[in-house]
């Protein structure tokens, strides 16, 4: 056998291995060089042509000056629960702040976490946009009813009478939007309405470490059609139609939700009742210069199908919005498909599992450091009758490294002669030097499973542990875990057989520690807690396999040297002593006297 086939421990490592060059081409990919930057002017005002549902021109832009004395003008109105914190403005009547309260949600300030990440009017979130009827760019909405759980505005001009209801809804983070639209001219018309919404990050705001997990602001725009999830990020969006730059990505018809999104948080728009007509997605870069820009900014919108209002009619149309955190019970709760904003990466059908079952043991133990790691011992004992085979082969090439040793220094410059007496060694001790490959693809996607699940989970955000671990989102501040994650690796190294000359072995044995303990400096606590869980049940386990294979060799030595000498005493000769024989008897002479 050729000795670059390594033995399992190195076959172990291929997740880790994988997990950086799938981390590496999805989150740092070059961005896409664009020929020119538009002017600031055309820049604010290309994405909402762009996105016109009816094909008609835009409404007139105010000036810079006009719209920031309007945006001063402004009056806010507040929505509130226990959860949330909505404000809308009376200009458009969209969305100027969501804040999302409890302790956990605080920014480094100690502020509520804000989900609205734009000023500008015409990017506010879940603004209307109504086709078929003329709104001028500096309307203003009269508020008619201002309450904690019902806001109403109203609008009249262009022949129709508008009004827009928000109100909160009883599941958590859930708000409803209805929209009425009049008709006062006695022709009918065709009114049609978008929802618009808009999120801006800053370039260096997305970044992640290199084989760290992703950054809590990377962003996508979200379309879900029927069973599909359209999940786009920046690259994903950005026009590469250099004739028609800025043309958004559009989908439909059939459209449950589009959503704005980071890792931990949505925005999310529904249509009620059926679905809408299309959705459409667009990122331009801001600021900064053309190679470099300062930010992106994402923009989606739910276009719904045109209604005919007859003289003196009045069409409605609902919106539910959904916005918070990624929690998946509340996104279960406000249903449209939502949770699927959730990503948990191509092993999807195996993290959705494995996240009900951390939310289920948290729900007895209440911590979620302990729920890892019983859910660590819950996968080691699931995974027991594939890992077994393992150890026990491994054992077998333990007890025959003396051998292994032997064929290396003796065919140290011949690698064919070395291959072929391995072979014939695996083949006269029944061992498969590659017994450890199966176990190591099934852990495989238990692995990015778990890692999709512990680096997107919304209940790990700002959880704490025990001590110093108050995050297990983010990586151990003090660099504990992955110390102990690398001692722990060293450790395995030790106890694994390892098929490879002295130096190549030493590489290894320091190698693979160091590698793990810098991957695990920049992964979320979570995820090396479970490592660390992980590989002490591992080490724990390969002892117990090895002491009882070494129990089970020493049994049959035992019987074997046992009847070794029962063999051999059958095969002495008695020594017994032989009966004597009896010497014949002789007759007596009897003399005859004479006569």
């Amino acid at each position: 056998m050729d000795d670059r086939k390594q033995p399992p421990i190195a076959l172990m490592m291929l997740p880790l291995v994988a997990l950086g060059v799938l981390l590496a081409v999805q989150y740092f990919a070059p961005p896409k060089a664009q020929t020119e930057e538009p002017p600031l002017d055309q820049t604010e005002q290309a994405p909402k042509e762009a996105a016109e549902p009816s094909g008609e021109s835009a409404p007139a832009q105010l000036s810079p000056t006009d719209s920031r004395s309007r945006a001063k003008a402004q009056r806010t109105y507040q929505l509130e629960d226990e959860r949330i914190v909505a404000a809308f403005t009376d200009l458009n009547t969209a969305m100027v702040s969501l804040q999302v309260k409890g302790d956990r949600y605080l920014d480094e300030e100690g502020n509520p976490f804000e989900l609205v990440t734009t000023d500008k009017e015409q990017y506010l979130p879940l603004a209307p946009s109504l086709s078929g009827v003329k709104v001028p760019p500096d309307a203003r909405w009269r508020v008619v009813e201002s309450s904690k759980e019902t806001l109403r505005f109203e609008w009249a001009g262009d022949g129709v009478s508008v009004t827009r209801t928000w109100e909160l809804a009883e599941p958590p983070y859930q708000l409803r939007s209805s929209i009425e639209v009049r008709n006062n001219d006695p022709n009918t018309r065709s009114v049609g309405l978008a929802i618009t919404s808009a999120h801006y990050v800053r370039r260096e705001d997305e970044k992640g470490g290199f084989f760290g997990r992703p950054s809590p602001a990377l962003s996508h725009g979200i379309c879900q059609q029927g069973e599909e999830t359209i999940r786009e990020d920046r690259e994903g969006l950005l026009s590469e139609d250099e004739a028609r730059p800025m043309q958004p990505h559009s989908y439909g018809p059939g459209i449950d939700y589009v959503a704005l999104s980071s890792v931990y948080f949505a925005i999310i728009a529904a249509p009620e009742g059926e679905t809408a007509e299309r959705c459409d997605m667009l990122t331009t870069d801001r600021g900064g210069t053309v190679k470099e820009p300062d930010g992106s900014l994402f923009e989606a919108e739910l276009t719904y199908a045109p209604q005919e209002i007859g003289p003196g009619e009045t069409a409605t149309f609902r919106t539910a919005v959904y916005a918070g955190p990624k929690d998946f019970d509340a996104l279960q709760q406000f249903g449209h498909g939502a949770s699927n904003v959730i990503d948990l990466g191509w092993f999807s059908f195996i993290a959705r599992g494995m996240s009900w079952l951390l939310r289920a043991i948290y729900g007895f133990i209440g911590n979620w450091g302990v729920a890892i790691i019983l859910l660590t011992l819950l996968v080691r004992v699931l995974l027991l009758p594939f890992v077994i085979p393992q150890f026990r082969n491994m054992a077998k090439q333990r007890a025959l490294k003396p051998e292994i040793d032997k064929i290396n220094e003796l065919y140290k410059d011949d690698r064919e002669k070395k291959g072929a007496a391995m072979m014939e060694l695996w083949r006269k001790h029944k061992v498969n030097p590659l017994g450890g490959c199966l176990p190591v693809l099934l852990q495989m996607p238990i692995f990015f499973a778990l890692y999709q699940t512990l680096s997107t989970s919304i209940e790990l955000y700002h959880a704490p542990f025990i001590w110093w671990w108050t995050d297990l989102s983010s990586p151990d501040p003090l660099y504990v875990l992955p110390v102990i994650l690398g001692a722990l690796m060293f450790i395995q190294q030790k106890l694994t057989p390892i098929q490879m000359d002295a130096t190549q072995a030493k590489v290894m044995l320091y190698a693979m520690p160091l590698m793990m303990t810098f991957f695990m400096l920049l992964l979320p606590t979570g995820l090396c807690l479970y490592m660390v869980t992980s590989s002490a049940i591992g080490i724990t386990q390969q002892r117990y396999m090895y002491w009882k294979m070494d129990q089970e060799t020493s049994a049959l030595t035992t019987l074997s040297s046992e009847a070794e000498d029962d063999d051999d005493q059958a095969a002495e000769p008695t020594k017994a002593a032989a009966p004597k024989r009896a010497k014949p008897r002789r007759k007596k002479r009897t003399r005859r006297g004479r006569a």
